[in-house]
């Protein structure tokens, strides 16, 4: 029985890749999803090709590089385009993993303005509200030596507002994309250490200054981490 695994890995890094897009020349980041896919005859006697186990300890050394780094600083990654990316990690990892058939870097959000309607979440306390990913990088240079948020990194960021009236909201959220994305936040005026928290209250009052009904803003850097806002 011949089958294909895909095992998917998300790291948080920058880069400057004239490639990616319109703004890819400016210094920006995401959170890249890396998909591990590998191929073969499902014959061992456990009854699979592979341990997923086994292919995230042979891939790991090479994550860790990547996490919280700027890829562009990355020995041997020449090309830090999504392409590139995946060309380093392919010729990385192939002579410890000779069933791999693929390497896929994508980013984690929508790499556009795409505004979705979320409905109310009343298990988490959330009111009607739209949501949009943007792409950037950060630092926090203020943190202790040896923390990984202290460099130069990046992430897809997943931004969520809500506002009482999301007709009138809807019409000021490219104004706030636009600021943001493909930008080294800590650049941005007004921003700073551009931790959740700022982020949360920055984008508040940029938005505060057209809609007098906004209900609460969120922001999630990676897929298990987010900070809520309500104004206060």
């Amino acid at each position: 029985m011949n089958v294909e695994l895909v095992k998917a890995y998300y790291v948080e890094a920058a880069h400057c890749a004239p490639t990616c897009g319109v703004n890819g020349a400016r210094q920006h980041g995401h959170s890249f999803r890396i998909e591990i896919v590998v191929a073969g005859p499902a014959e061992s006697p456990y009854g699979w090709l592979i341990d997923f186990g086994e292919i995230t300890r042979l891939f790991d050394p090479l994550r860790r590089q990547l996490d919280h780094a700027d890829l562009n600083k990355i020995p041997g990654l020449d090309n830090p385009s999504f392409e590139g990316l995946a060309a380093w990690i392919d010729k990385g990892l192939r002579p410890a993993l000779p069933m791999l058939k693929e390497v896929r870097v994508s980013t984690a959000g929508d790499d556009d303005f795409a505004p979705q309607e979320l409905d109310e979440d009343l298990f988490r306390n959330l009111p009607r509200r739209l949501r949009f990913s943007f792409e950037a990088a950060q630092s926090l240079p203020h943190l202790p030596e040896g923390h990984p948020c202290r460099g130069l990194h990046g992430h897809t960021y997943r931004v969520e507002v809500g506002a009482m009236d999301l007709m009138r909201l809807w019409g000021h959220l490219r104004g706030l994309y636009e600021a943001l994305d493909h930008r080294y936040l800590n650049e941005v005026a007004g921003i700073g250490a551009a931790t959740s928290e700022r982020l949360c209250a920055w984008i508040w009052e940029f938005l505060l200054r057209s809609i007098d009904d906004l209900t609460v803003v969120v922001v999630q850097e990676t897929n298990t981490a987010r900070c809520i806002y309500r104004g206060k």
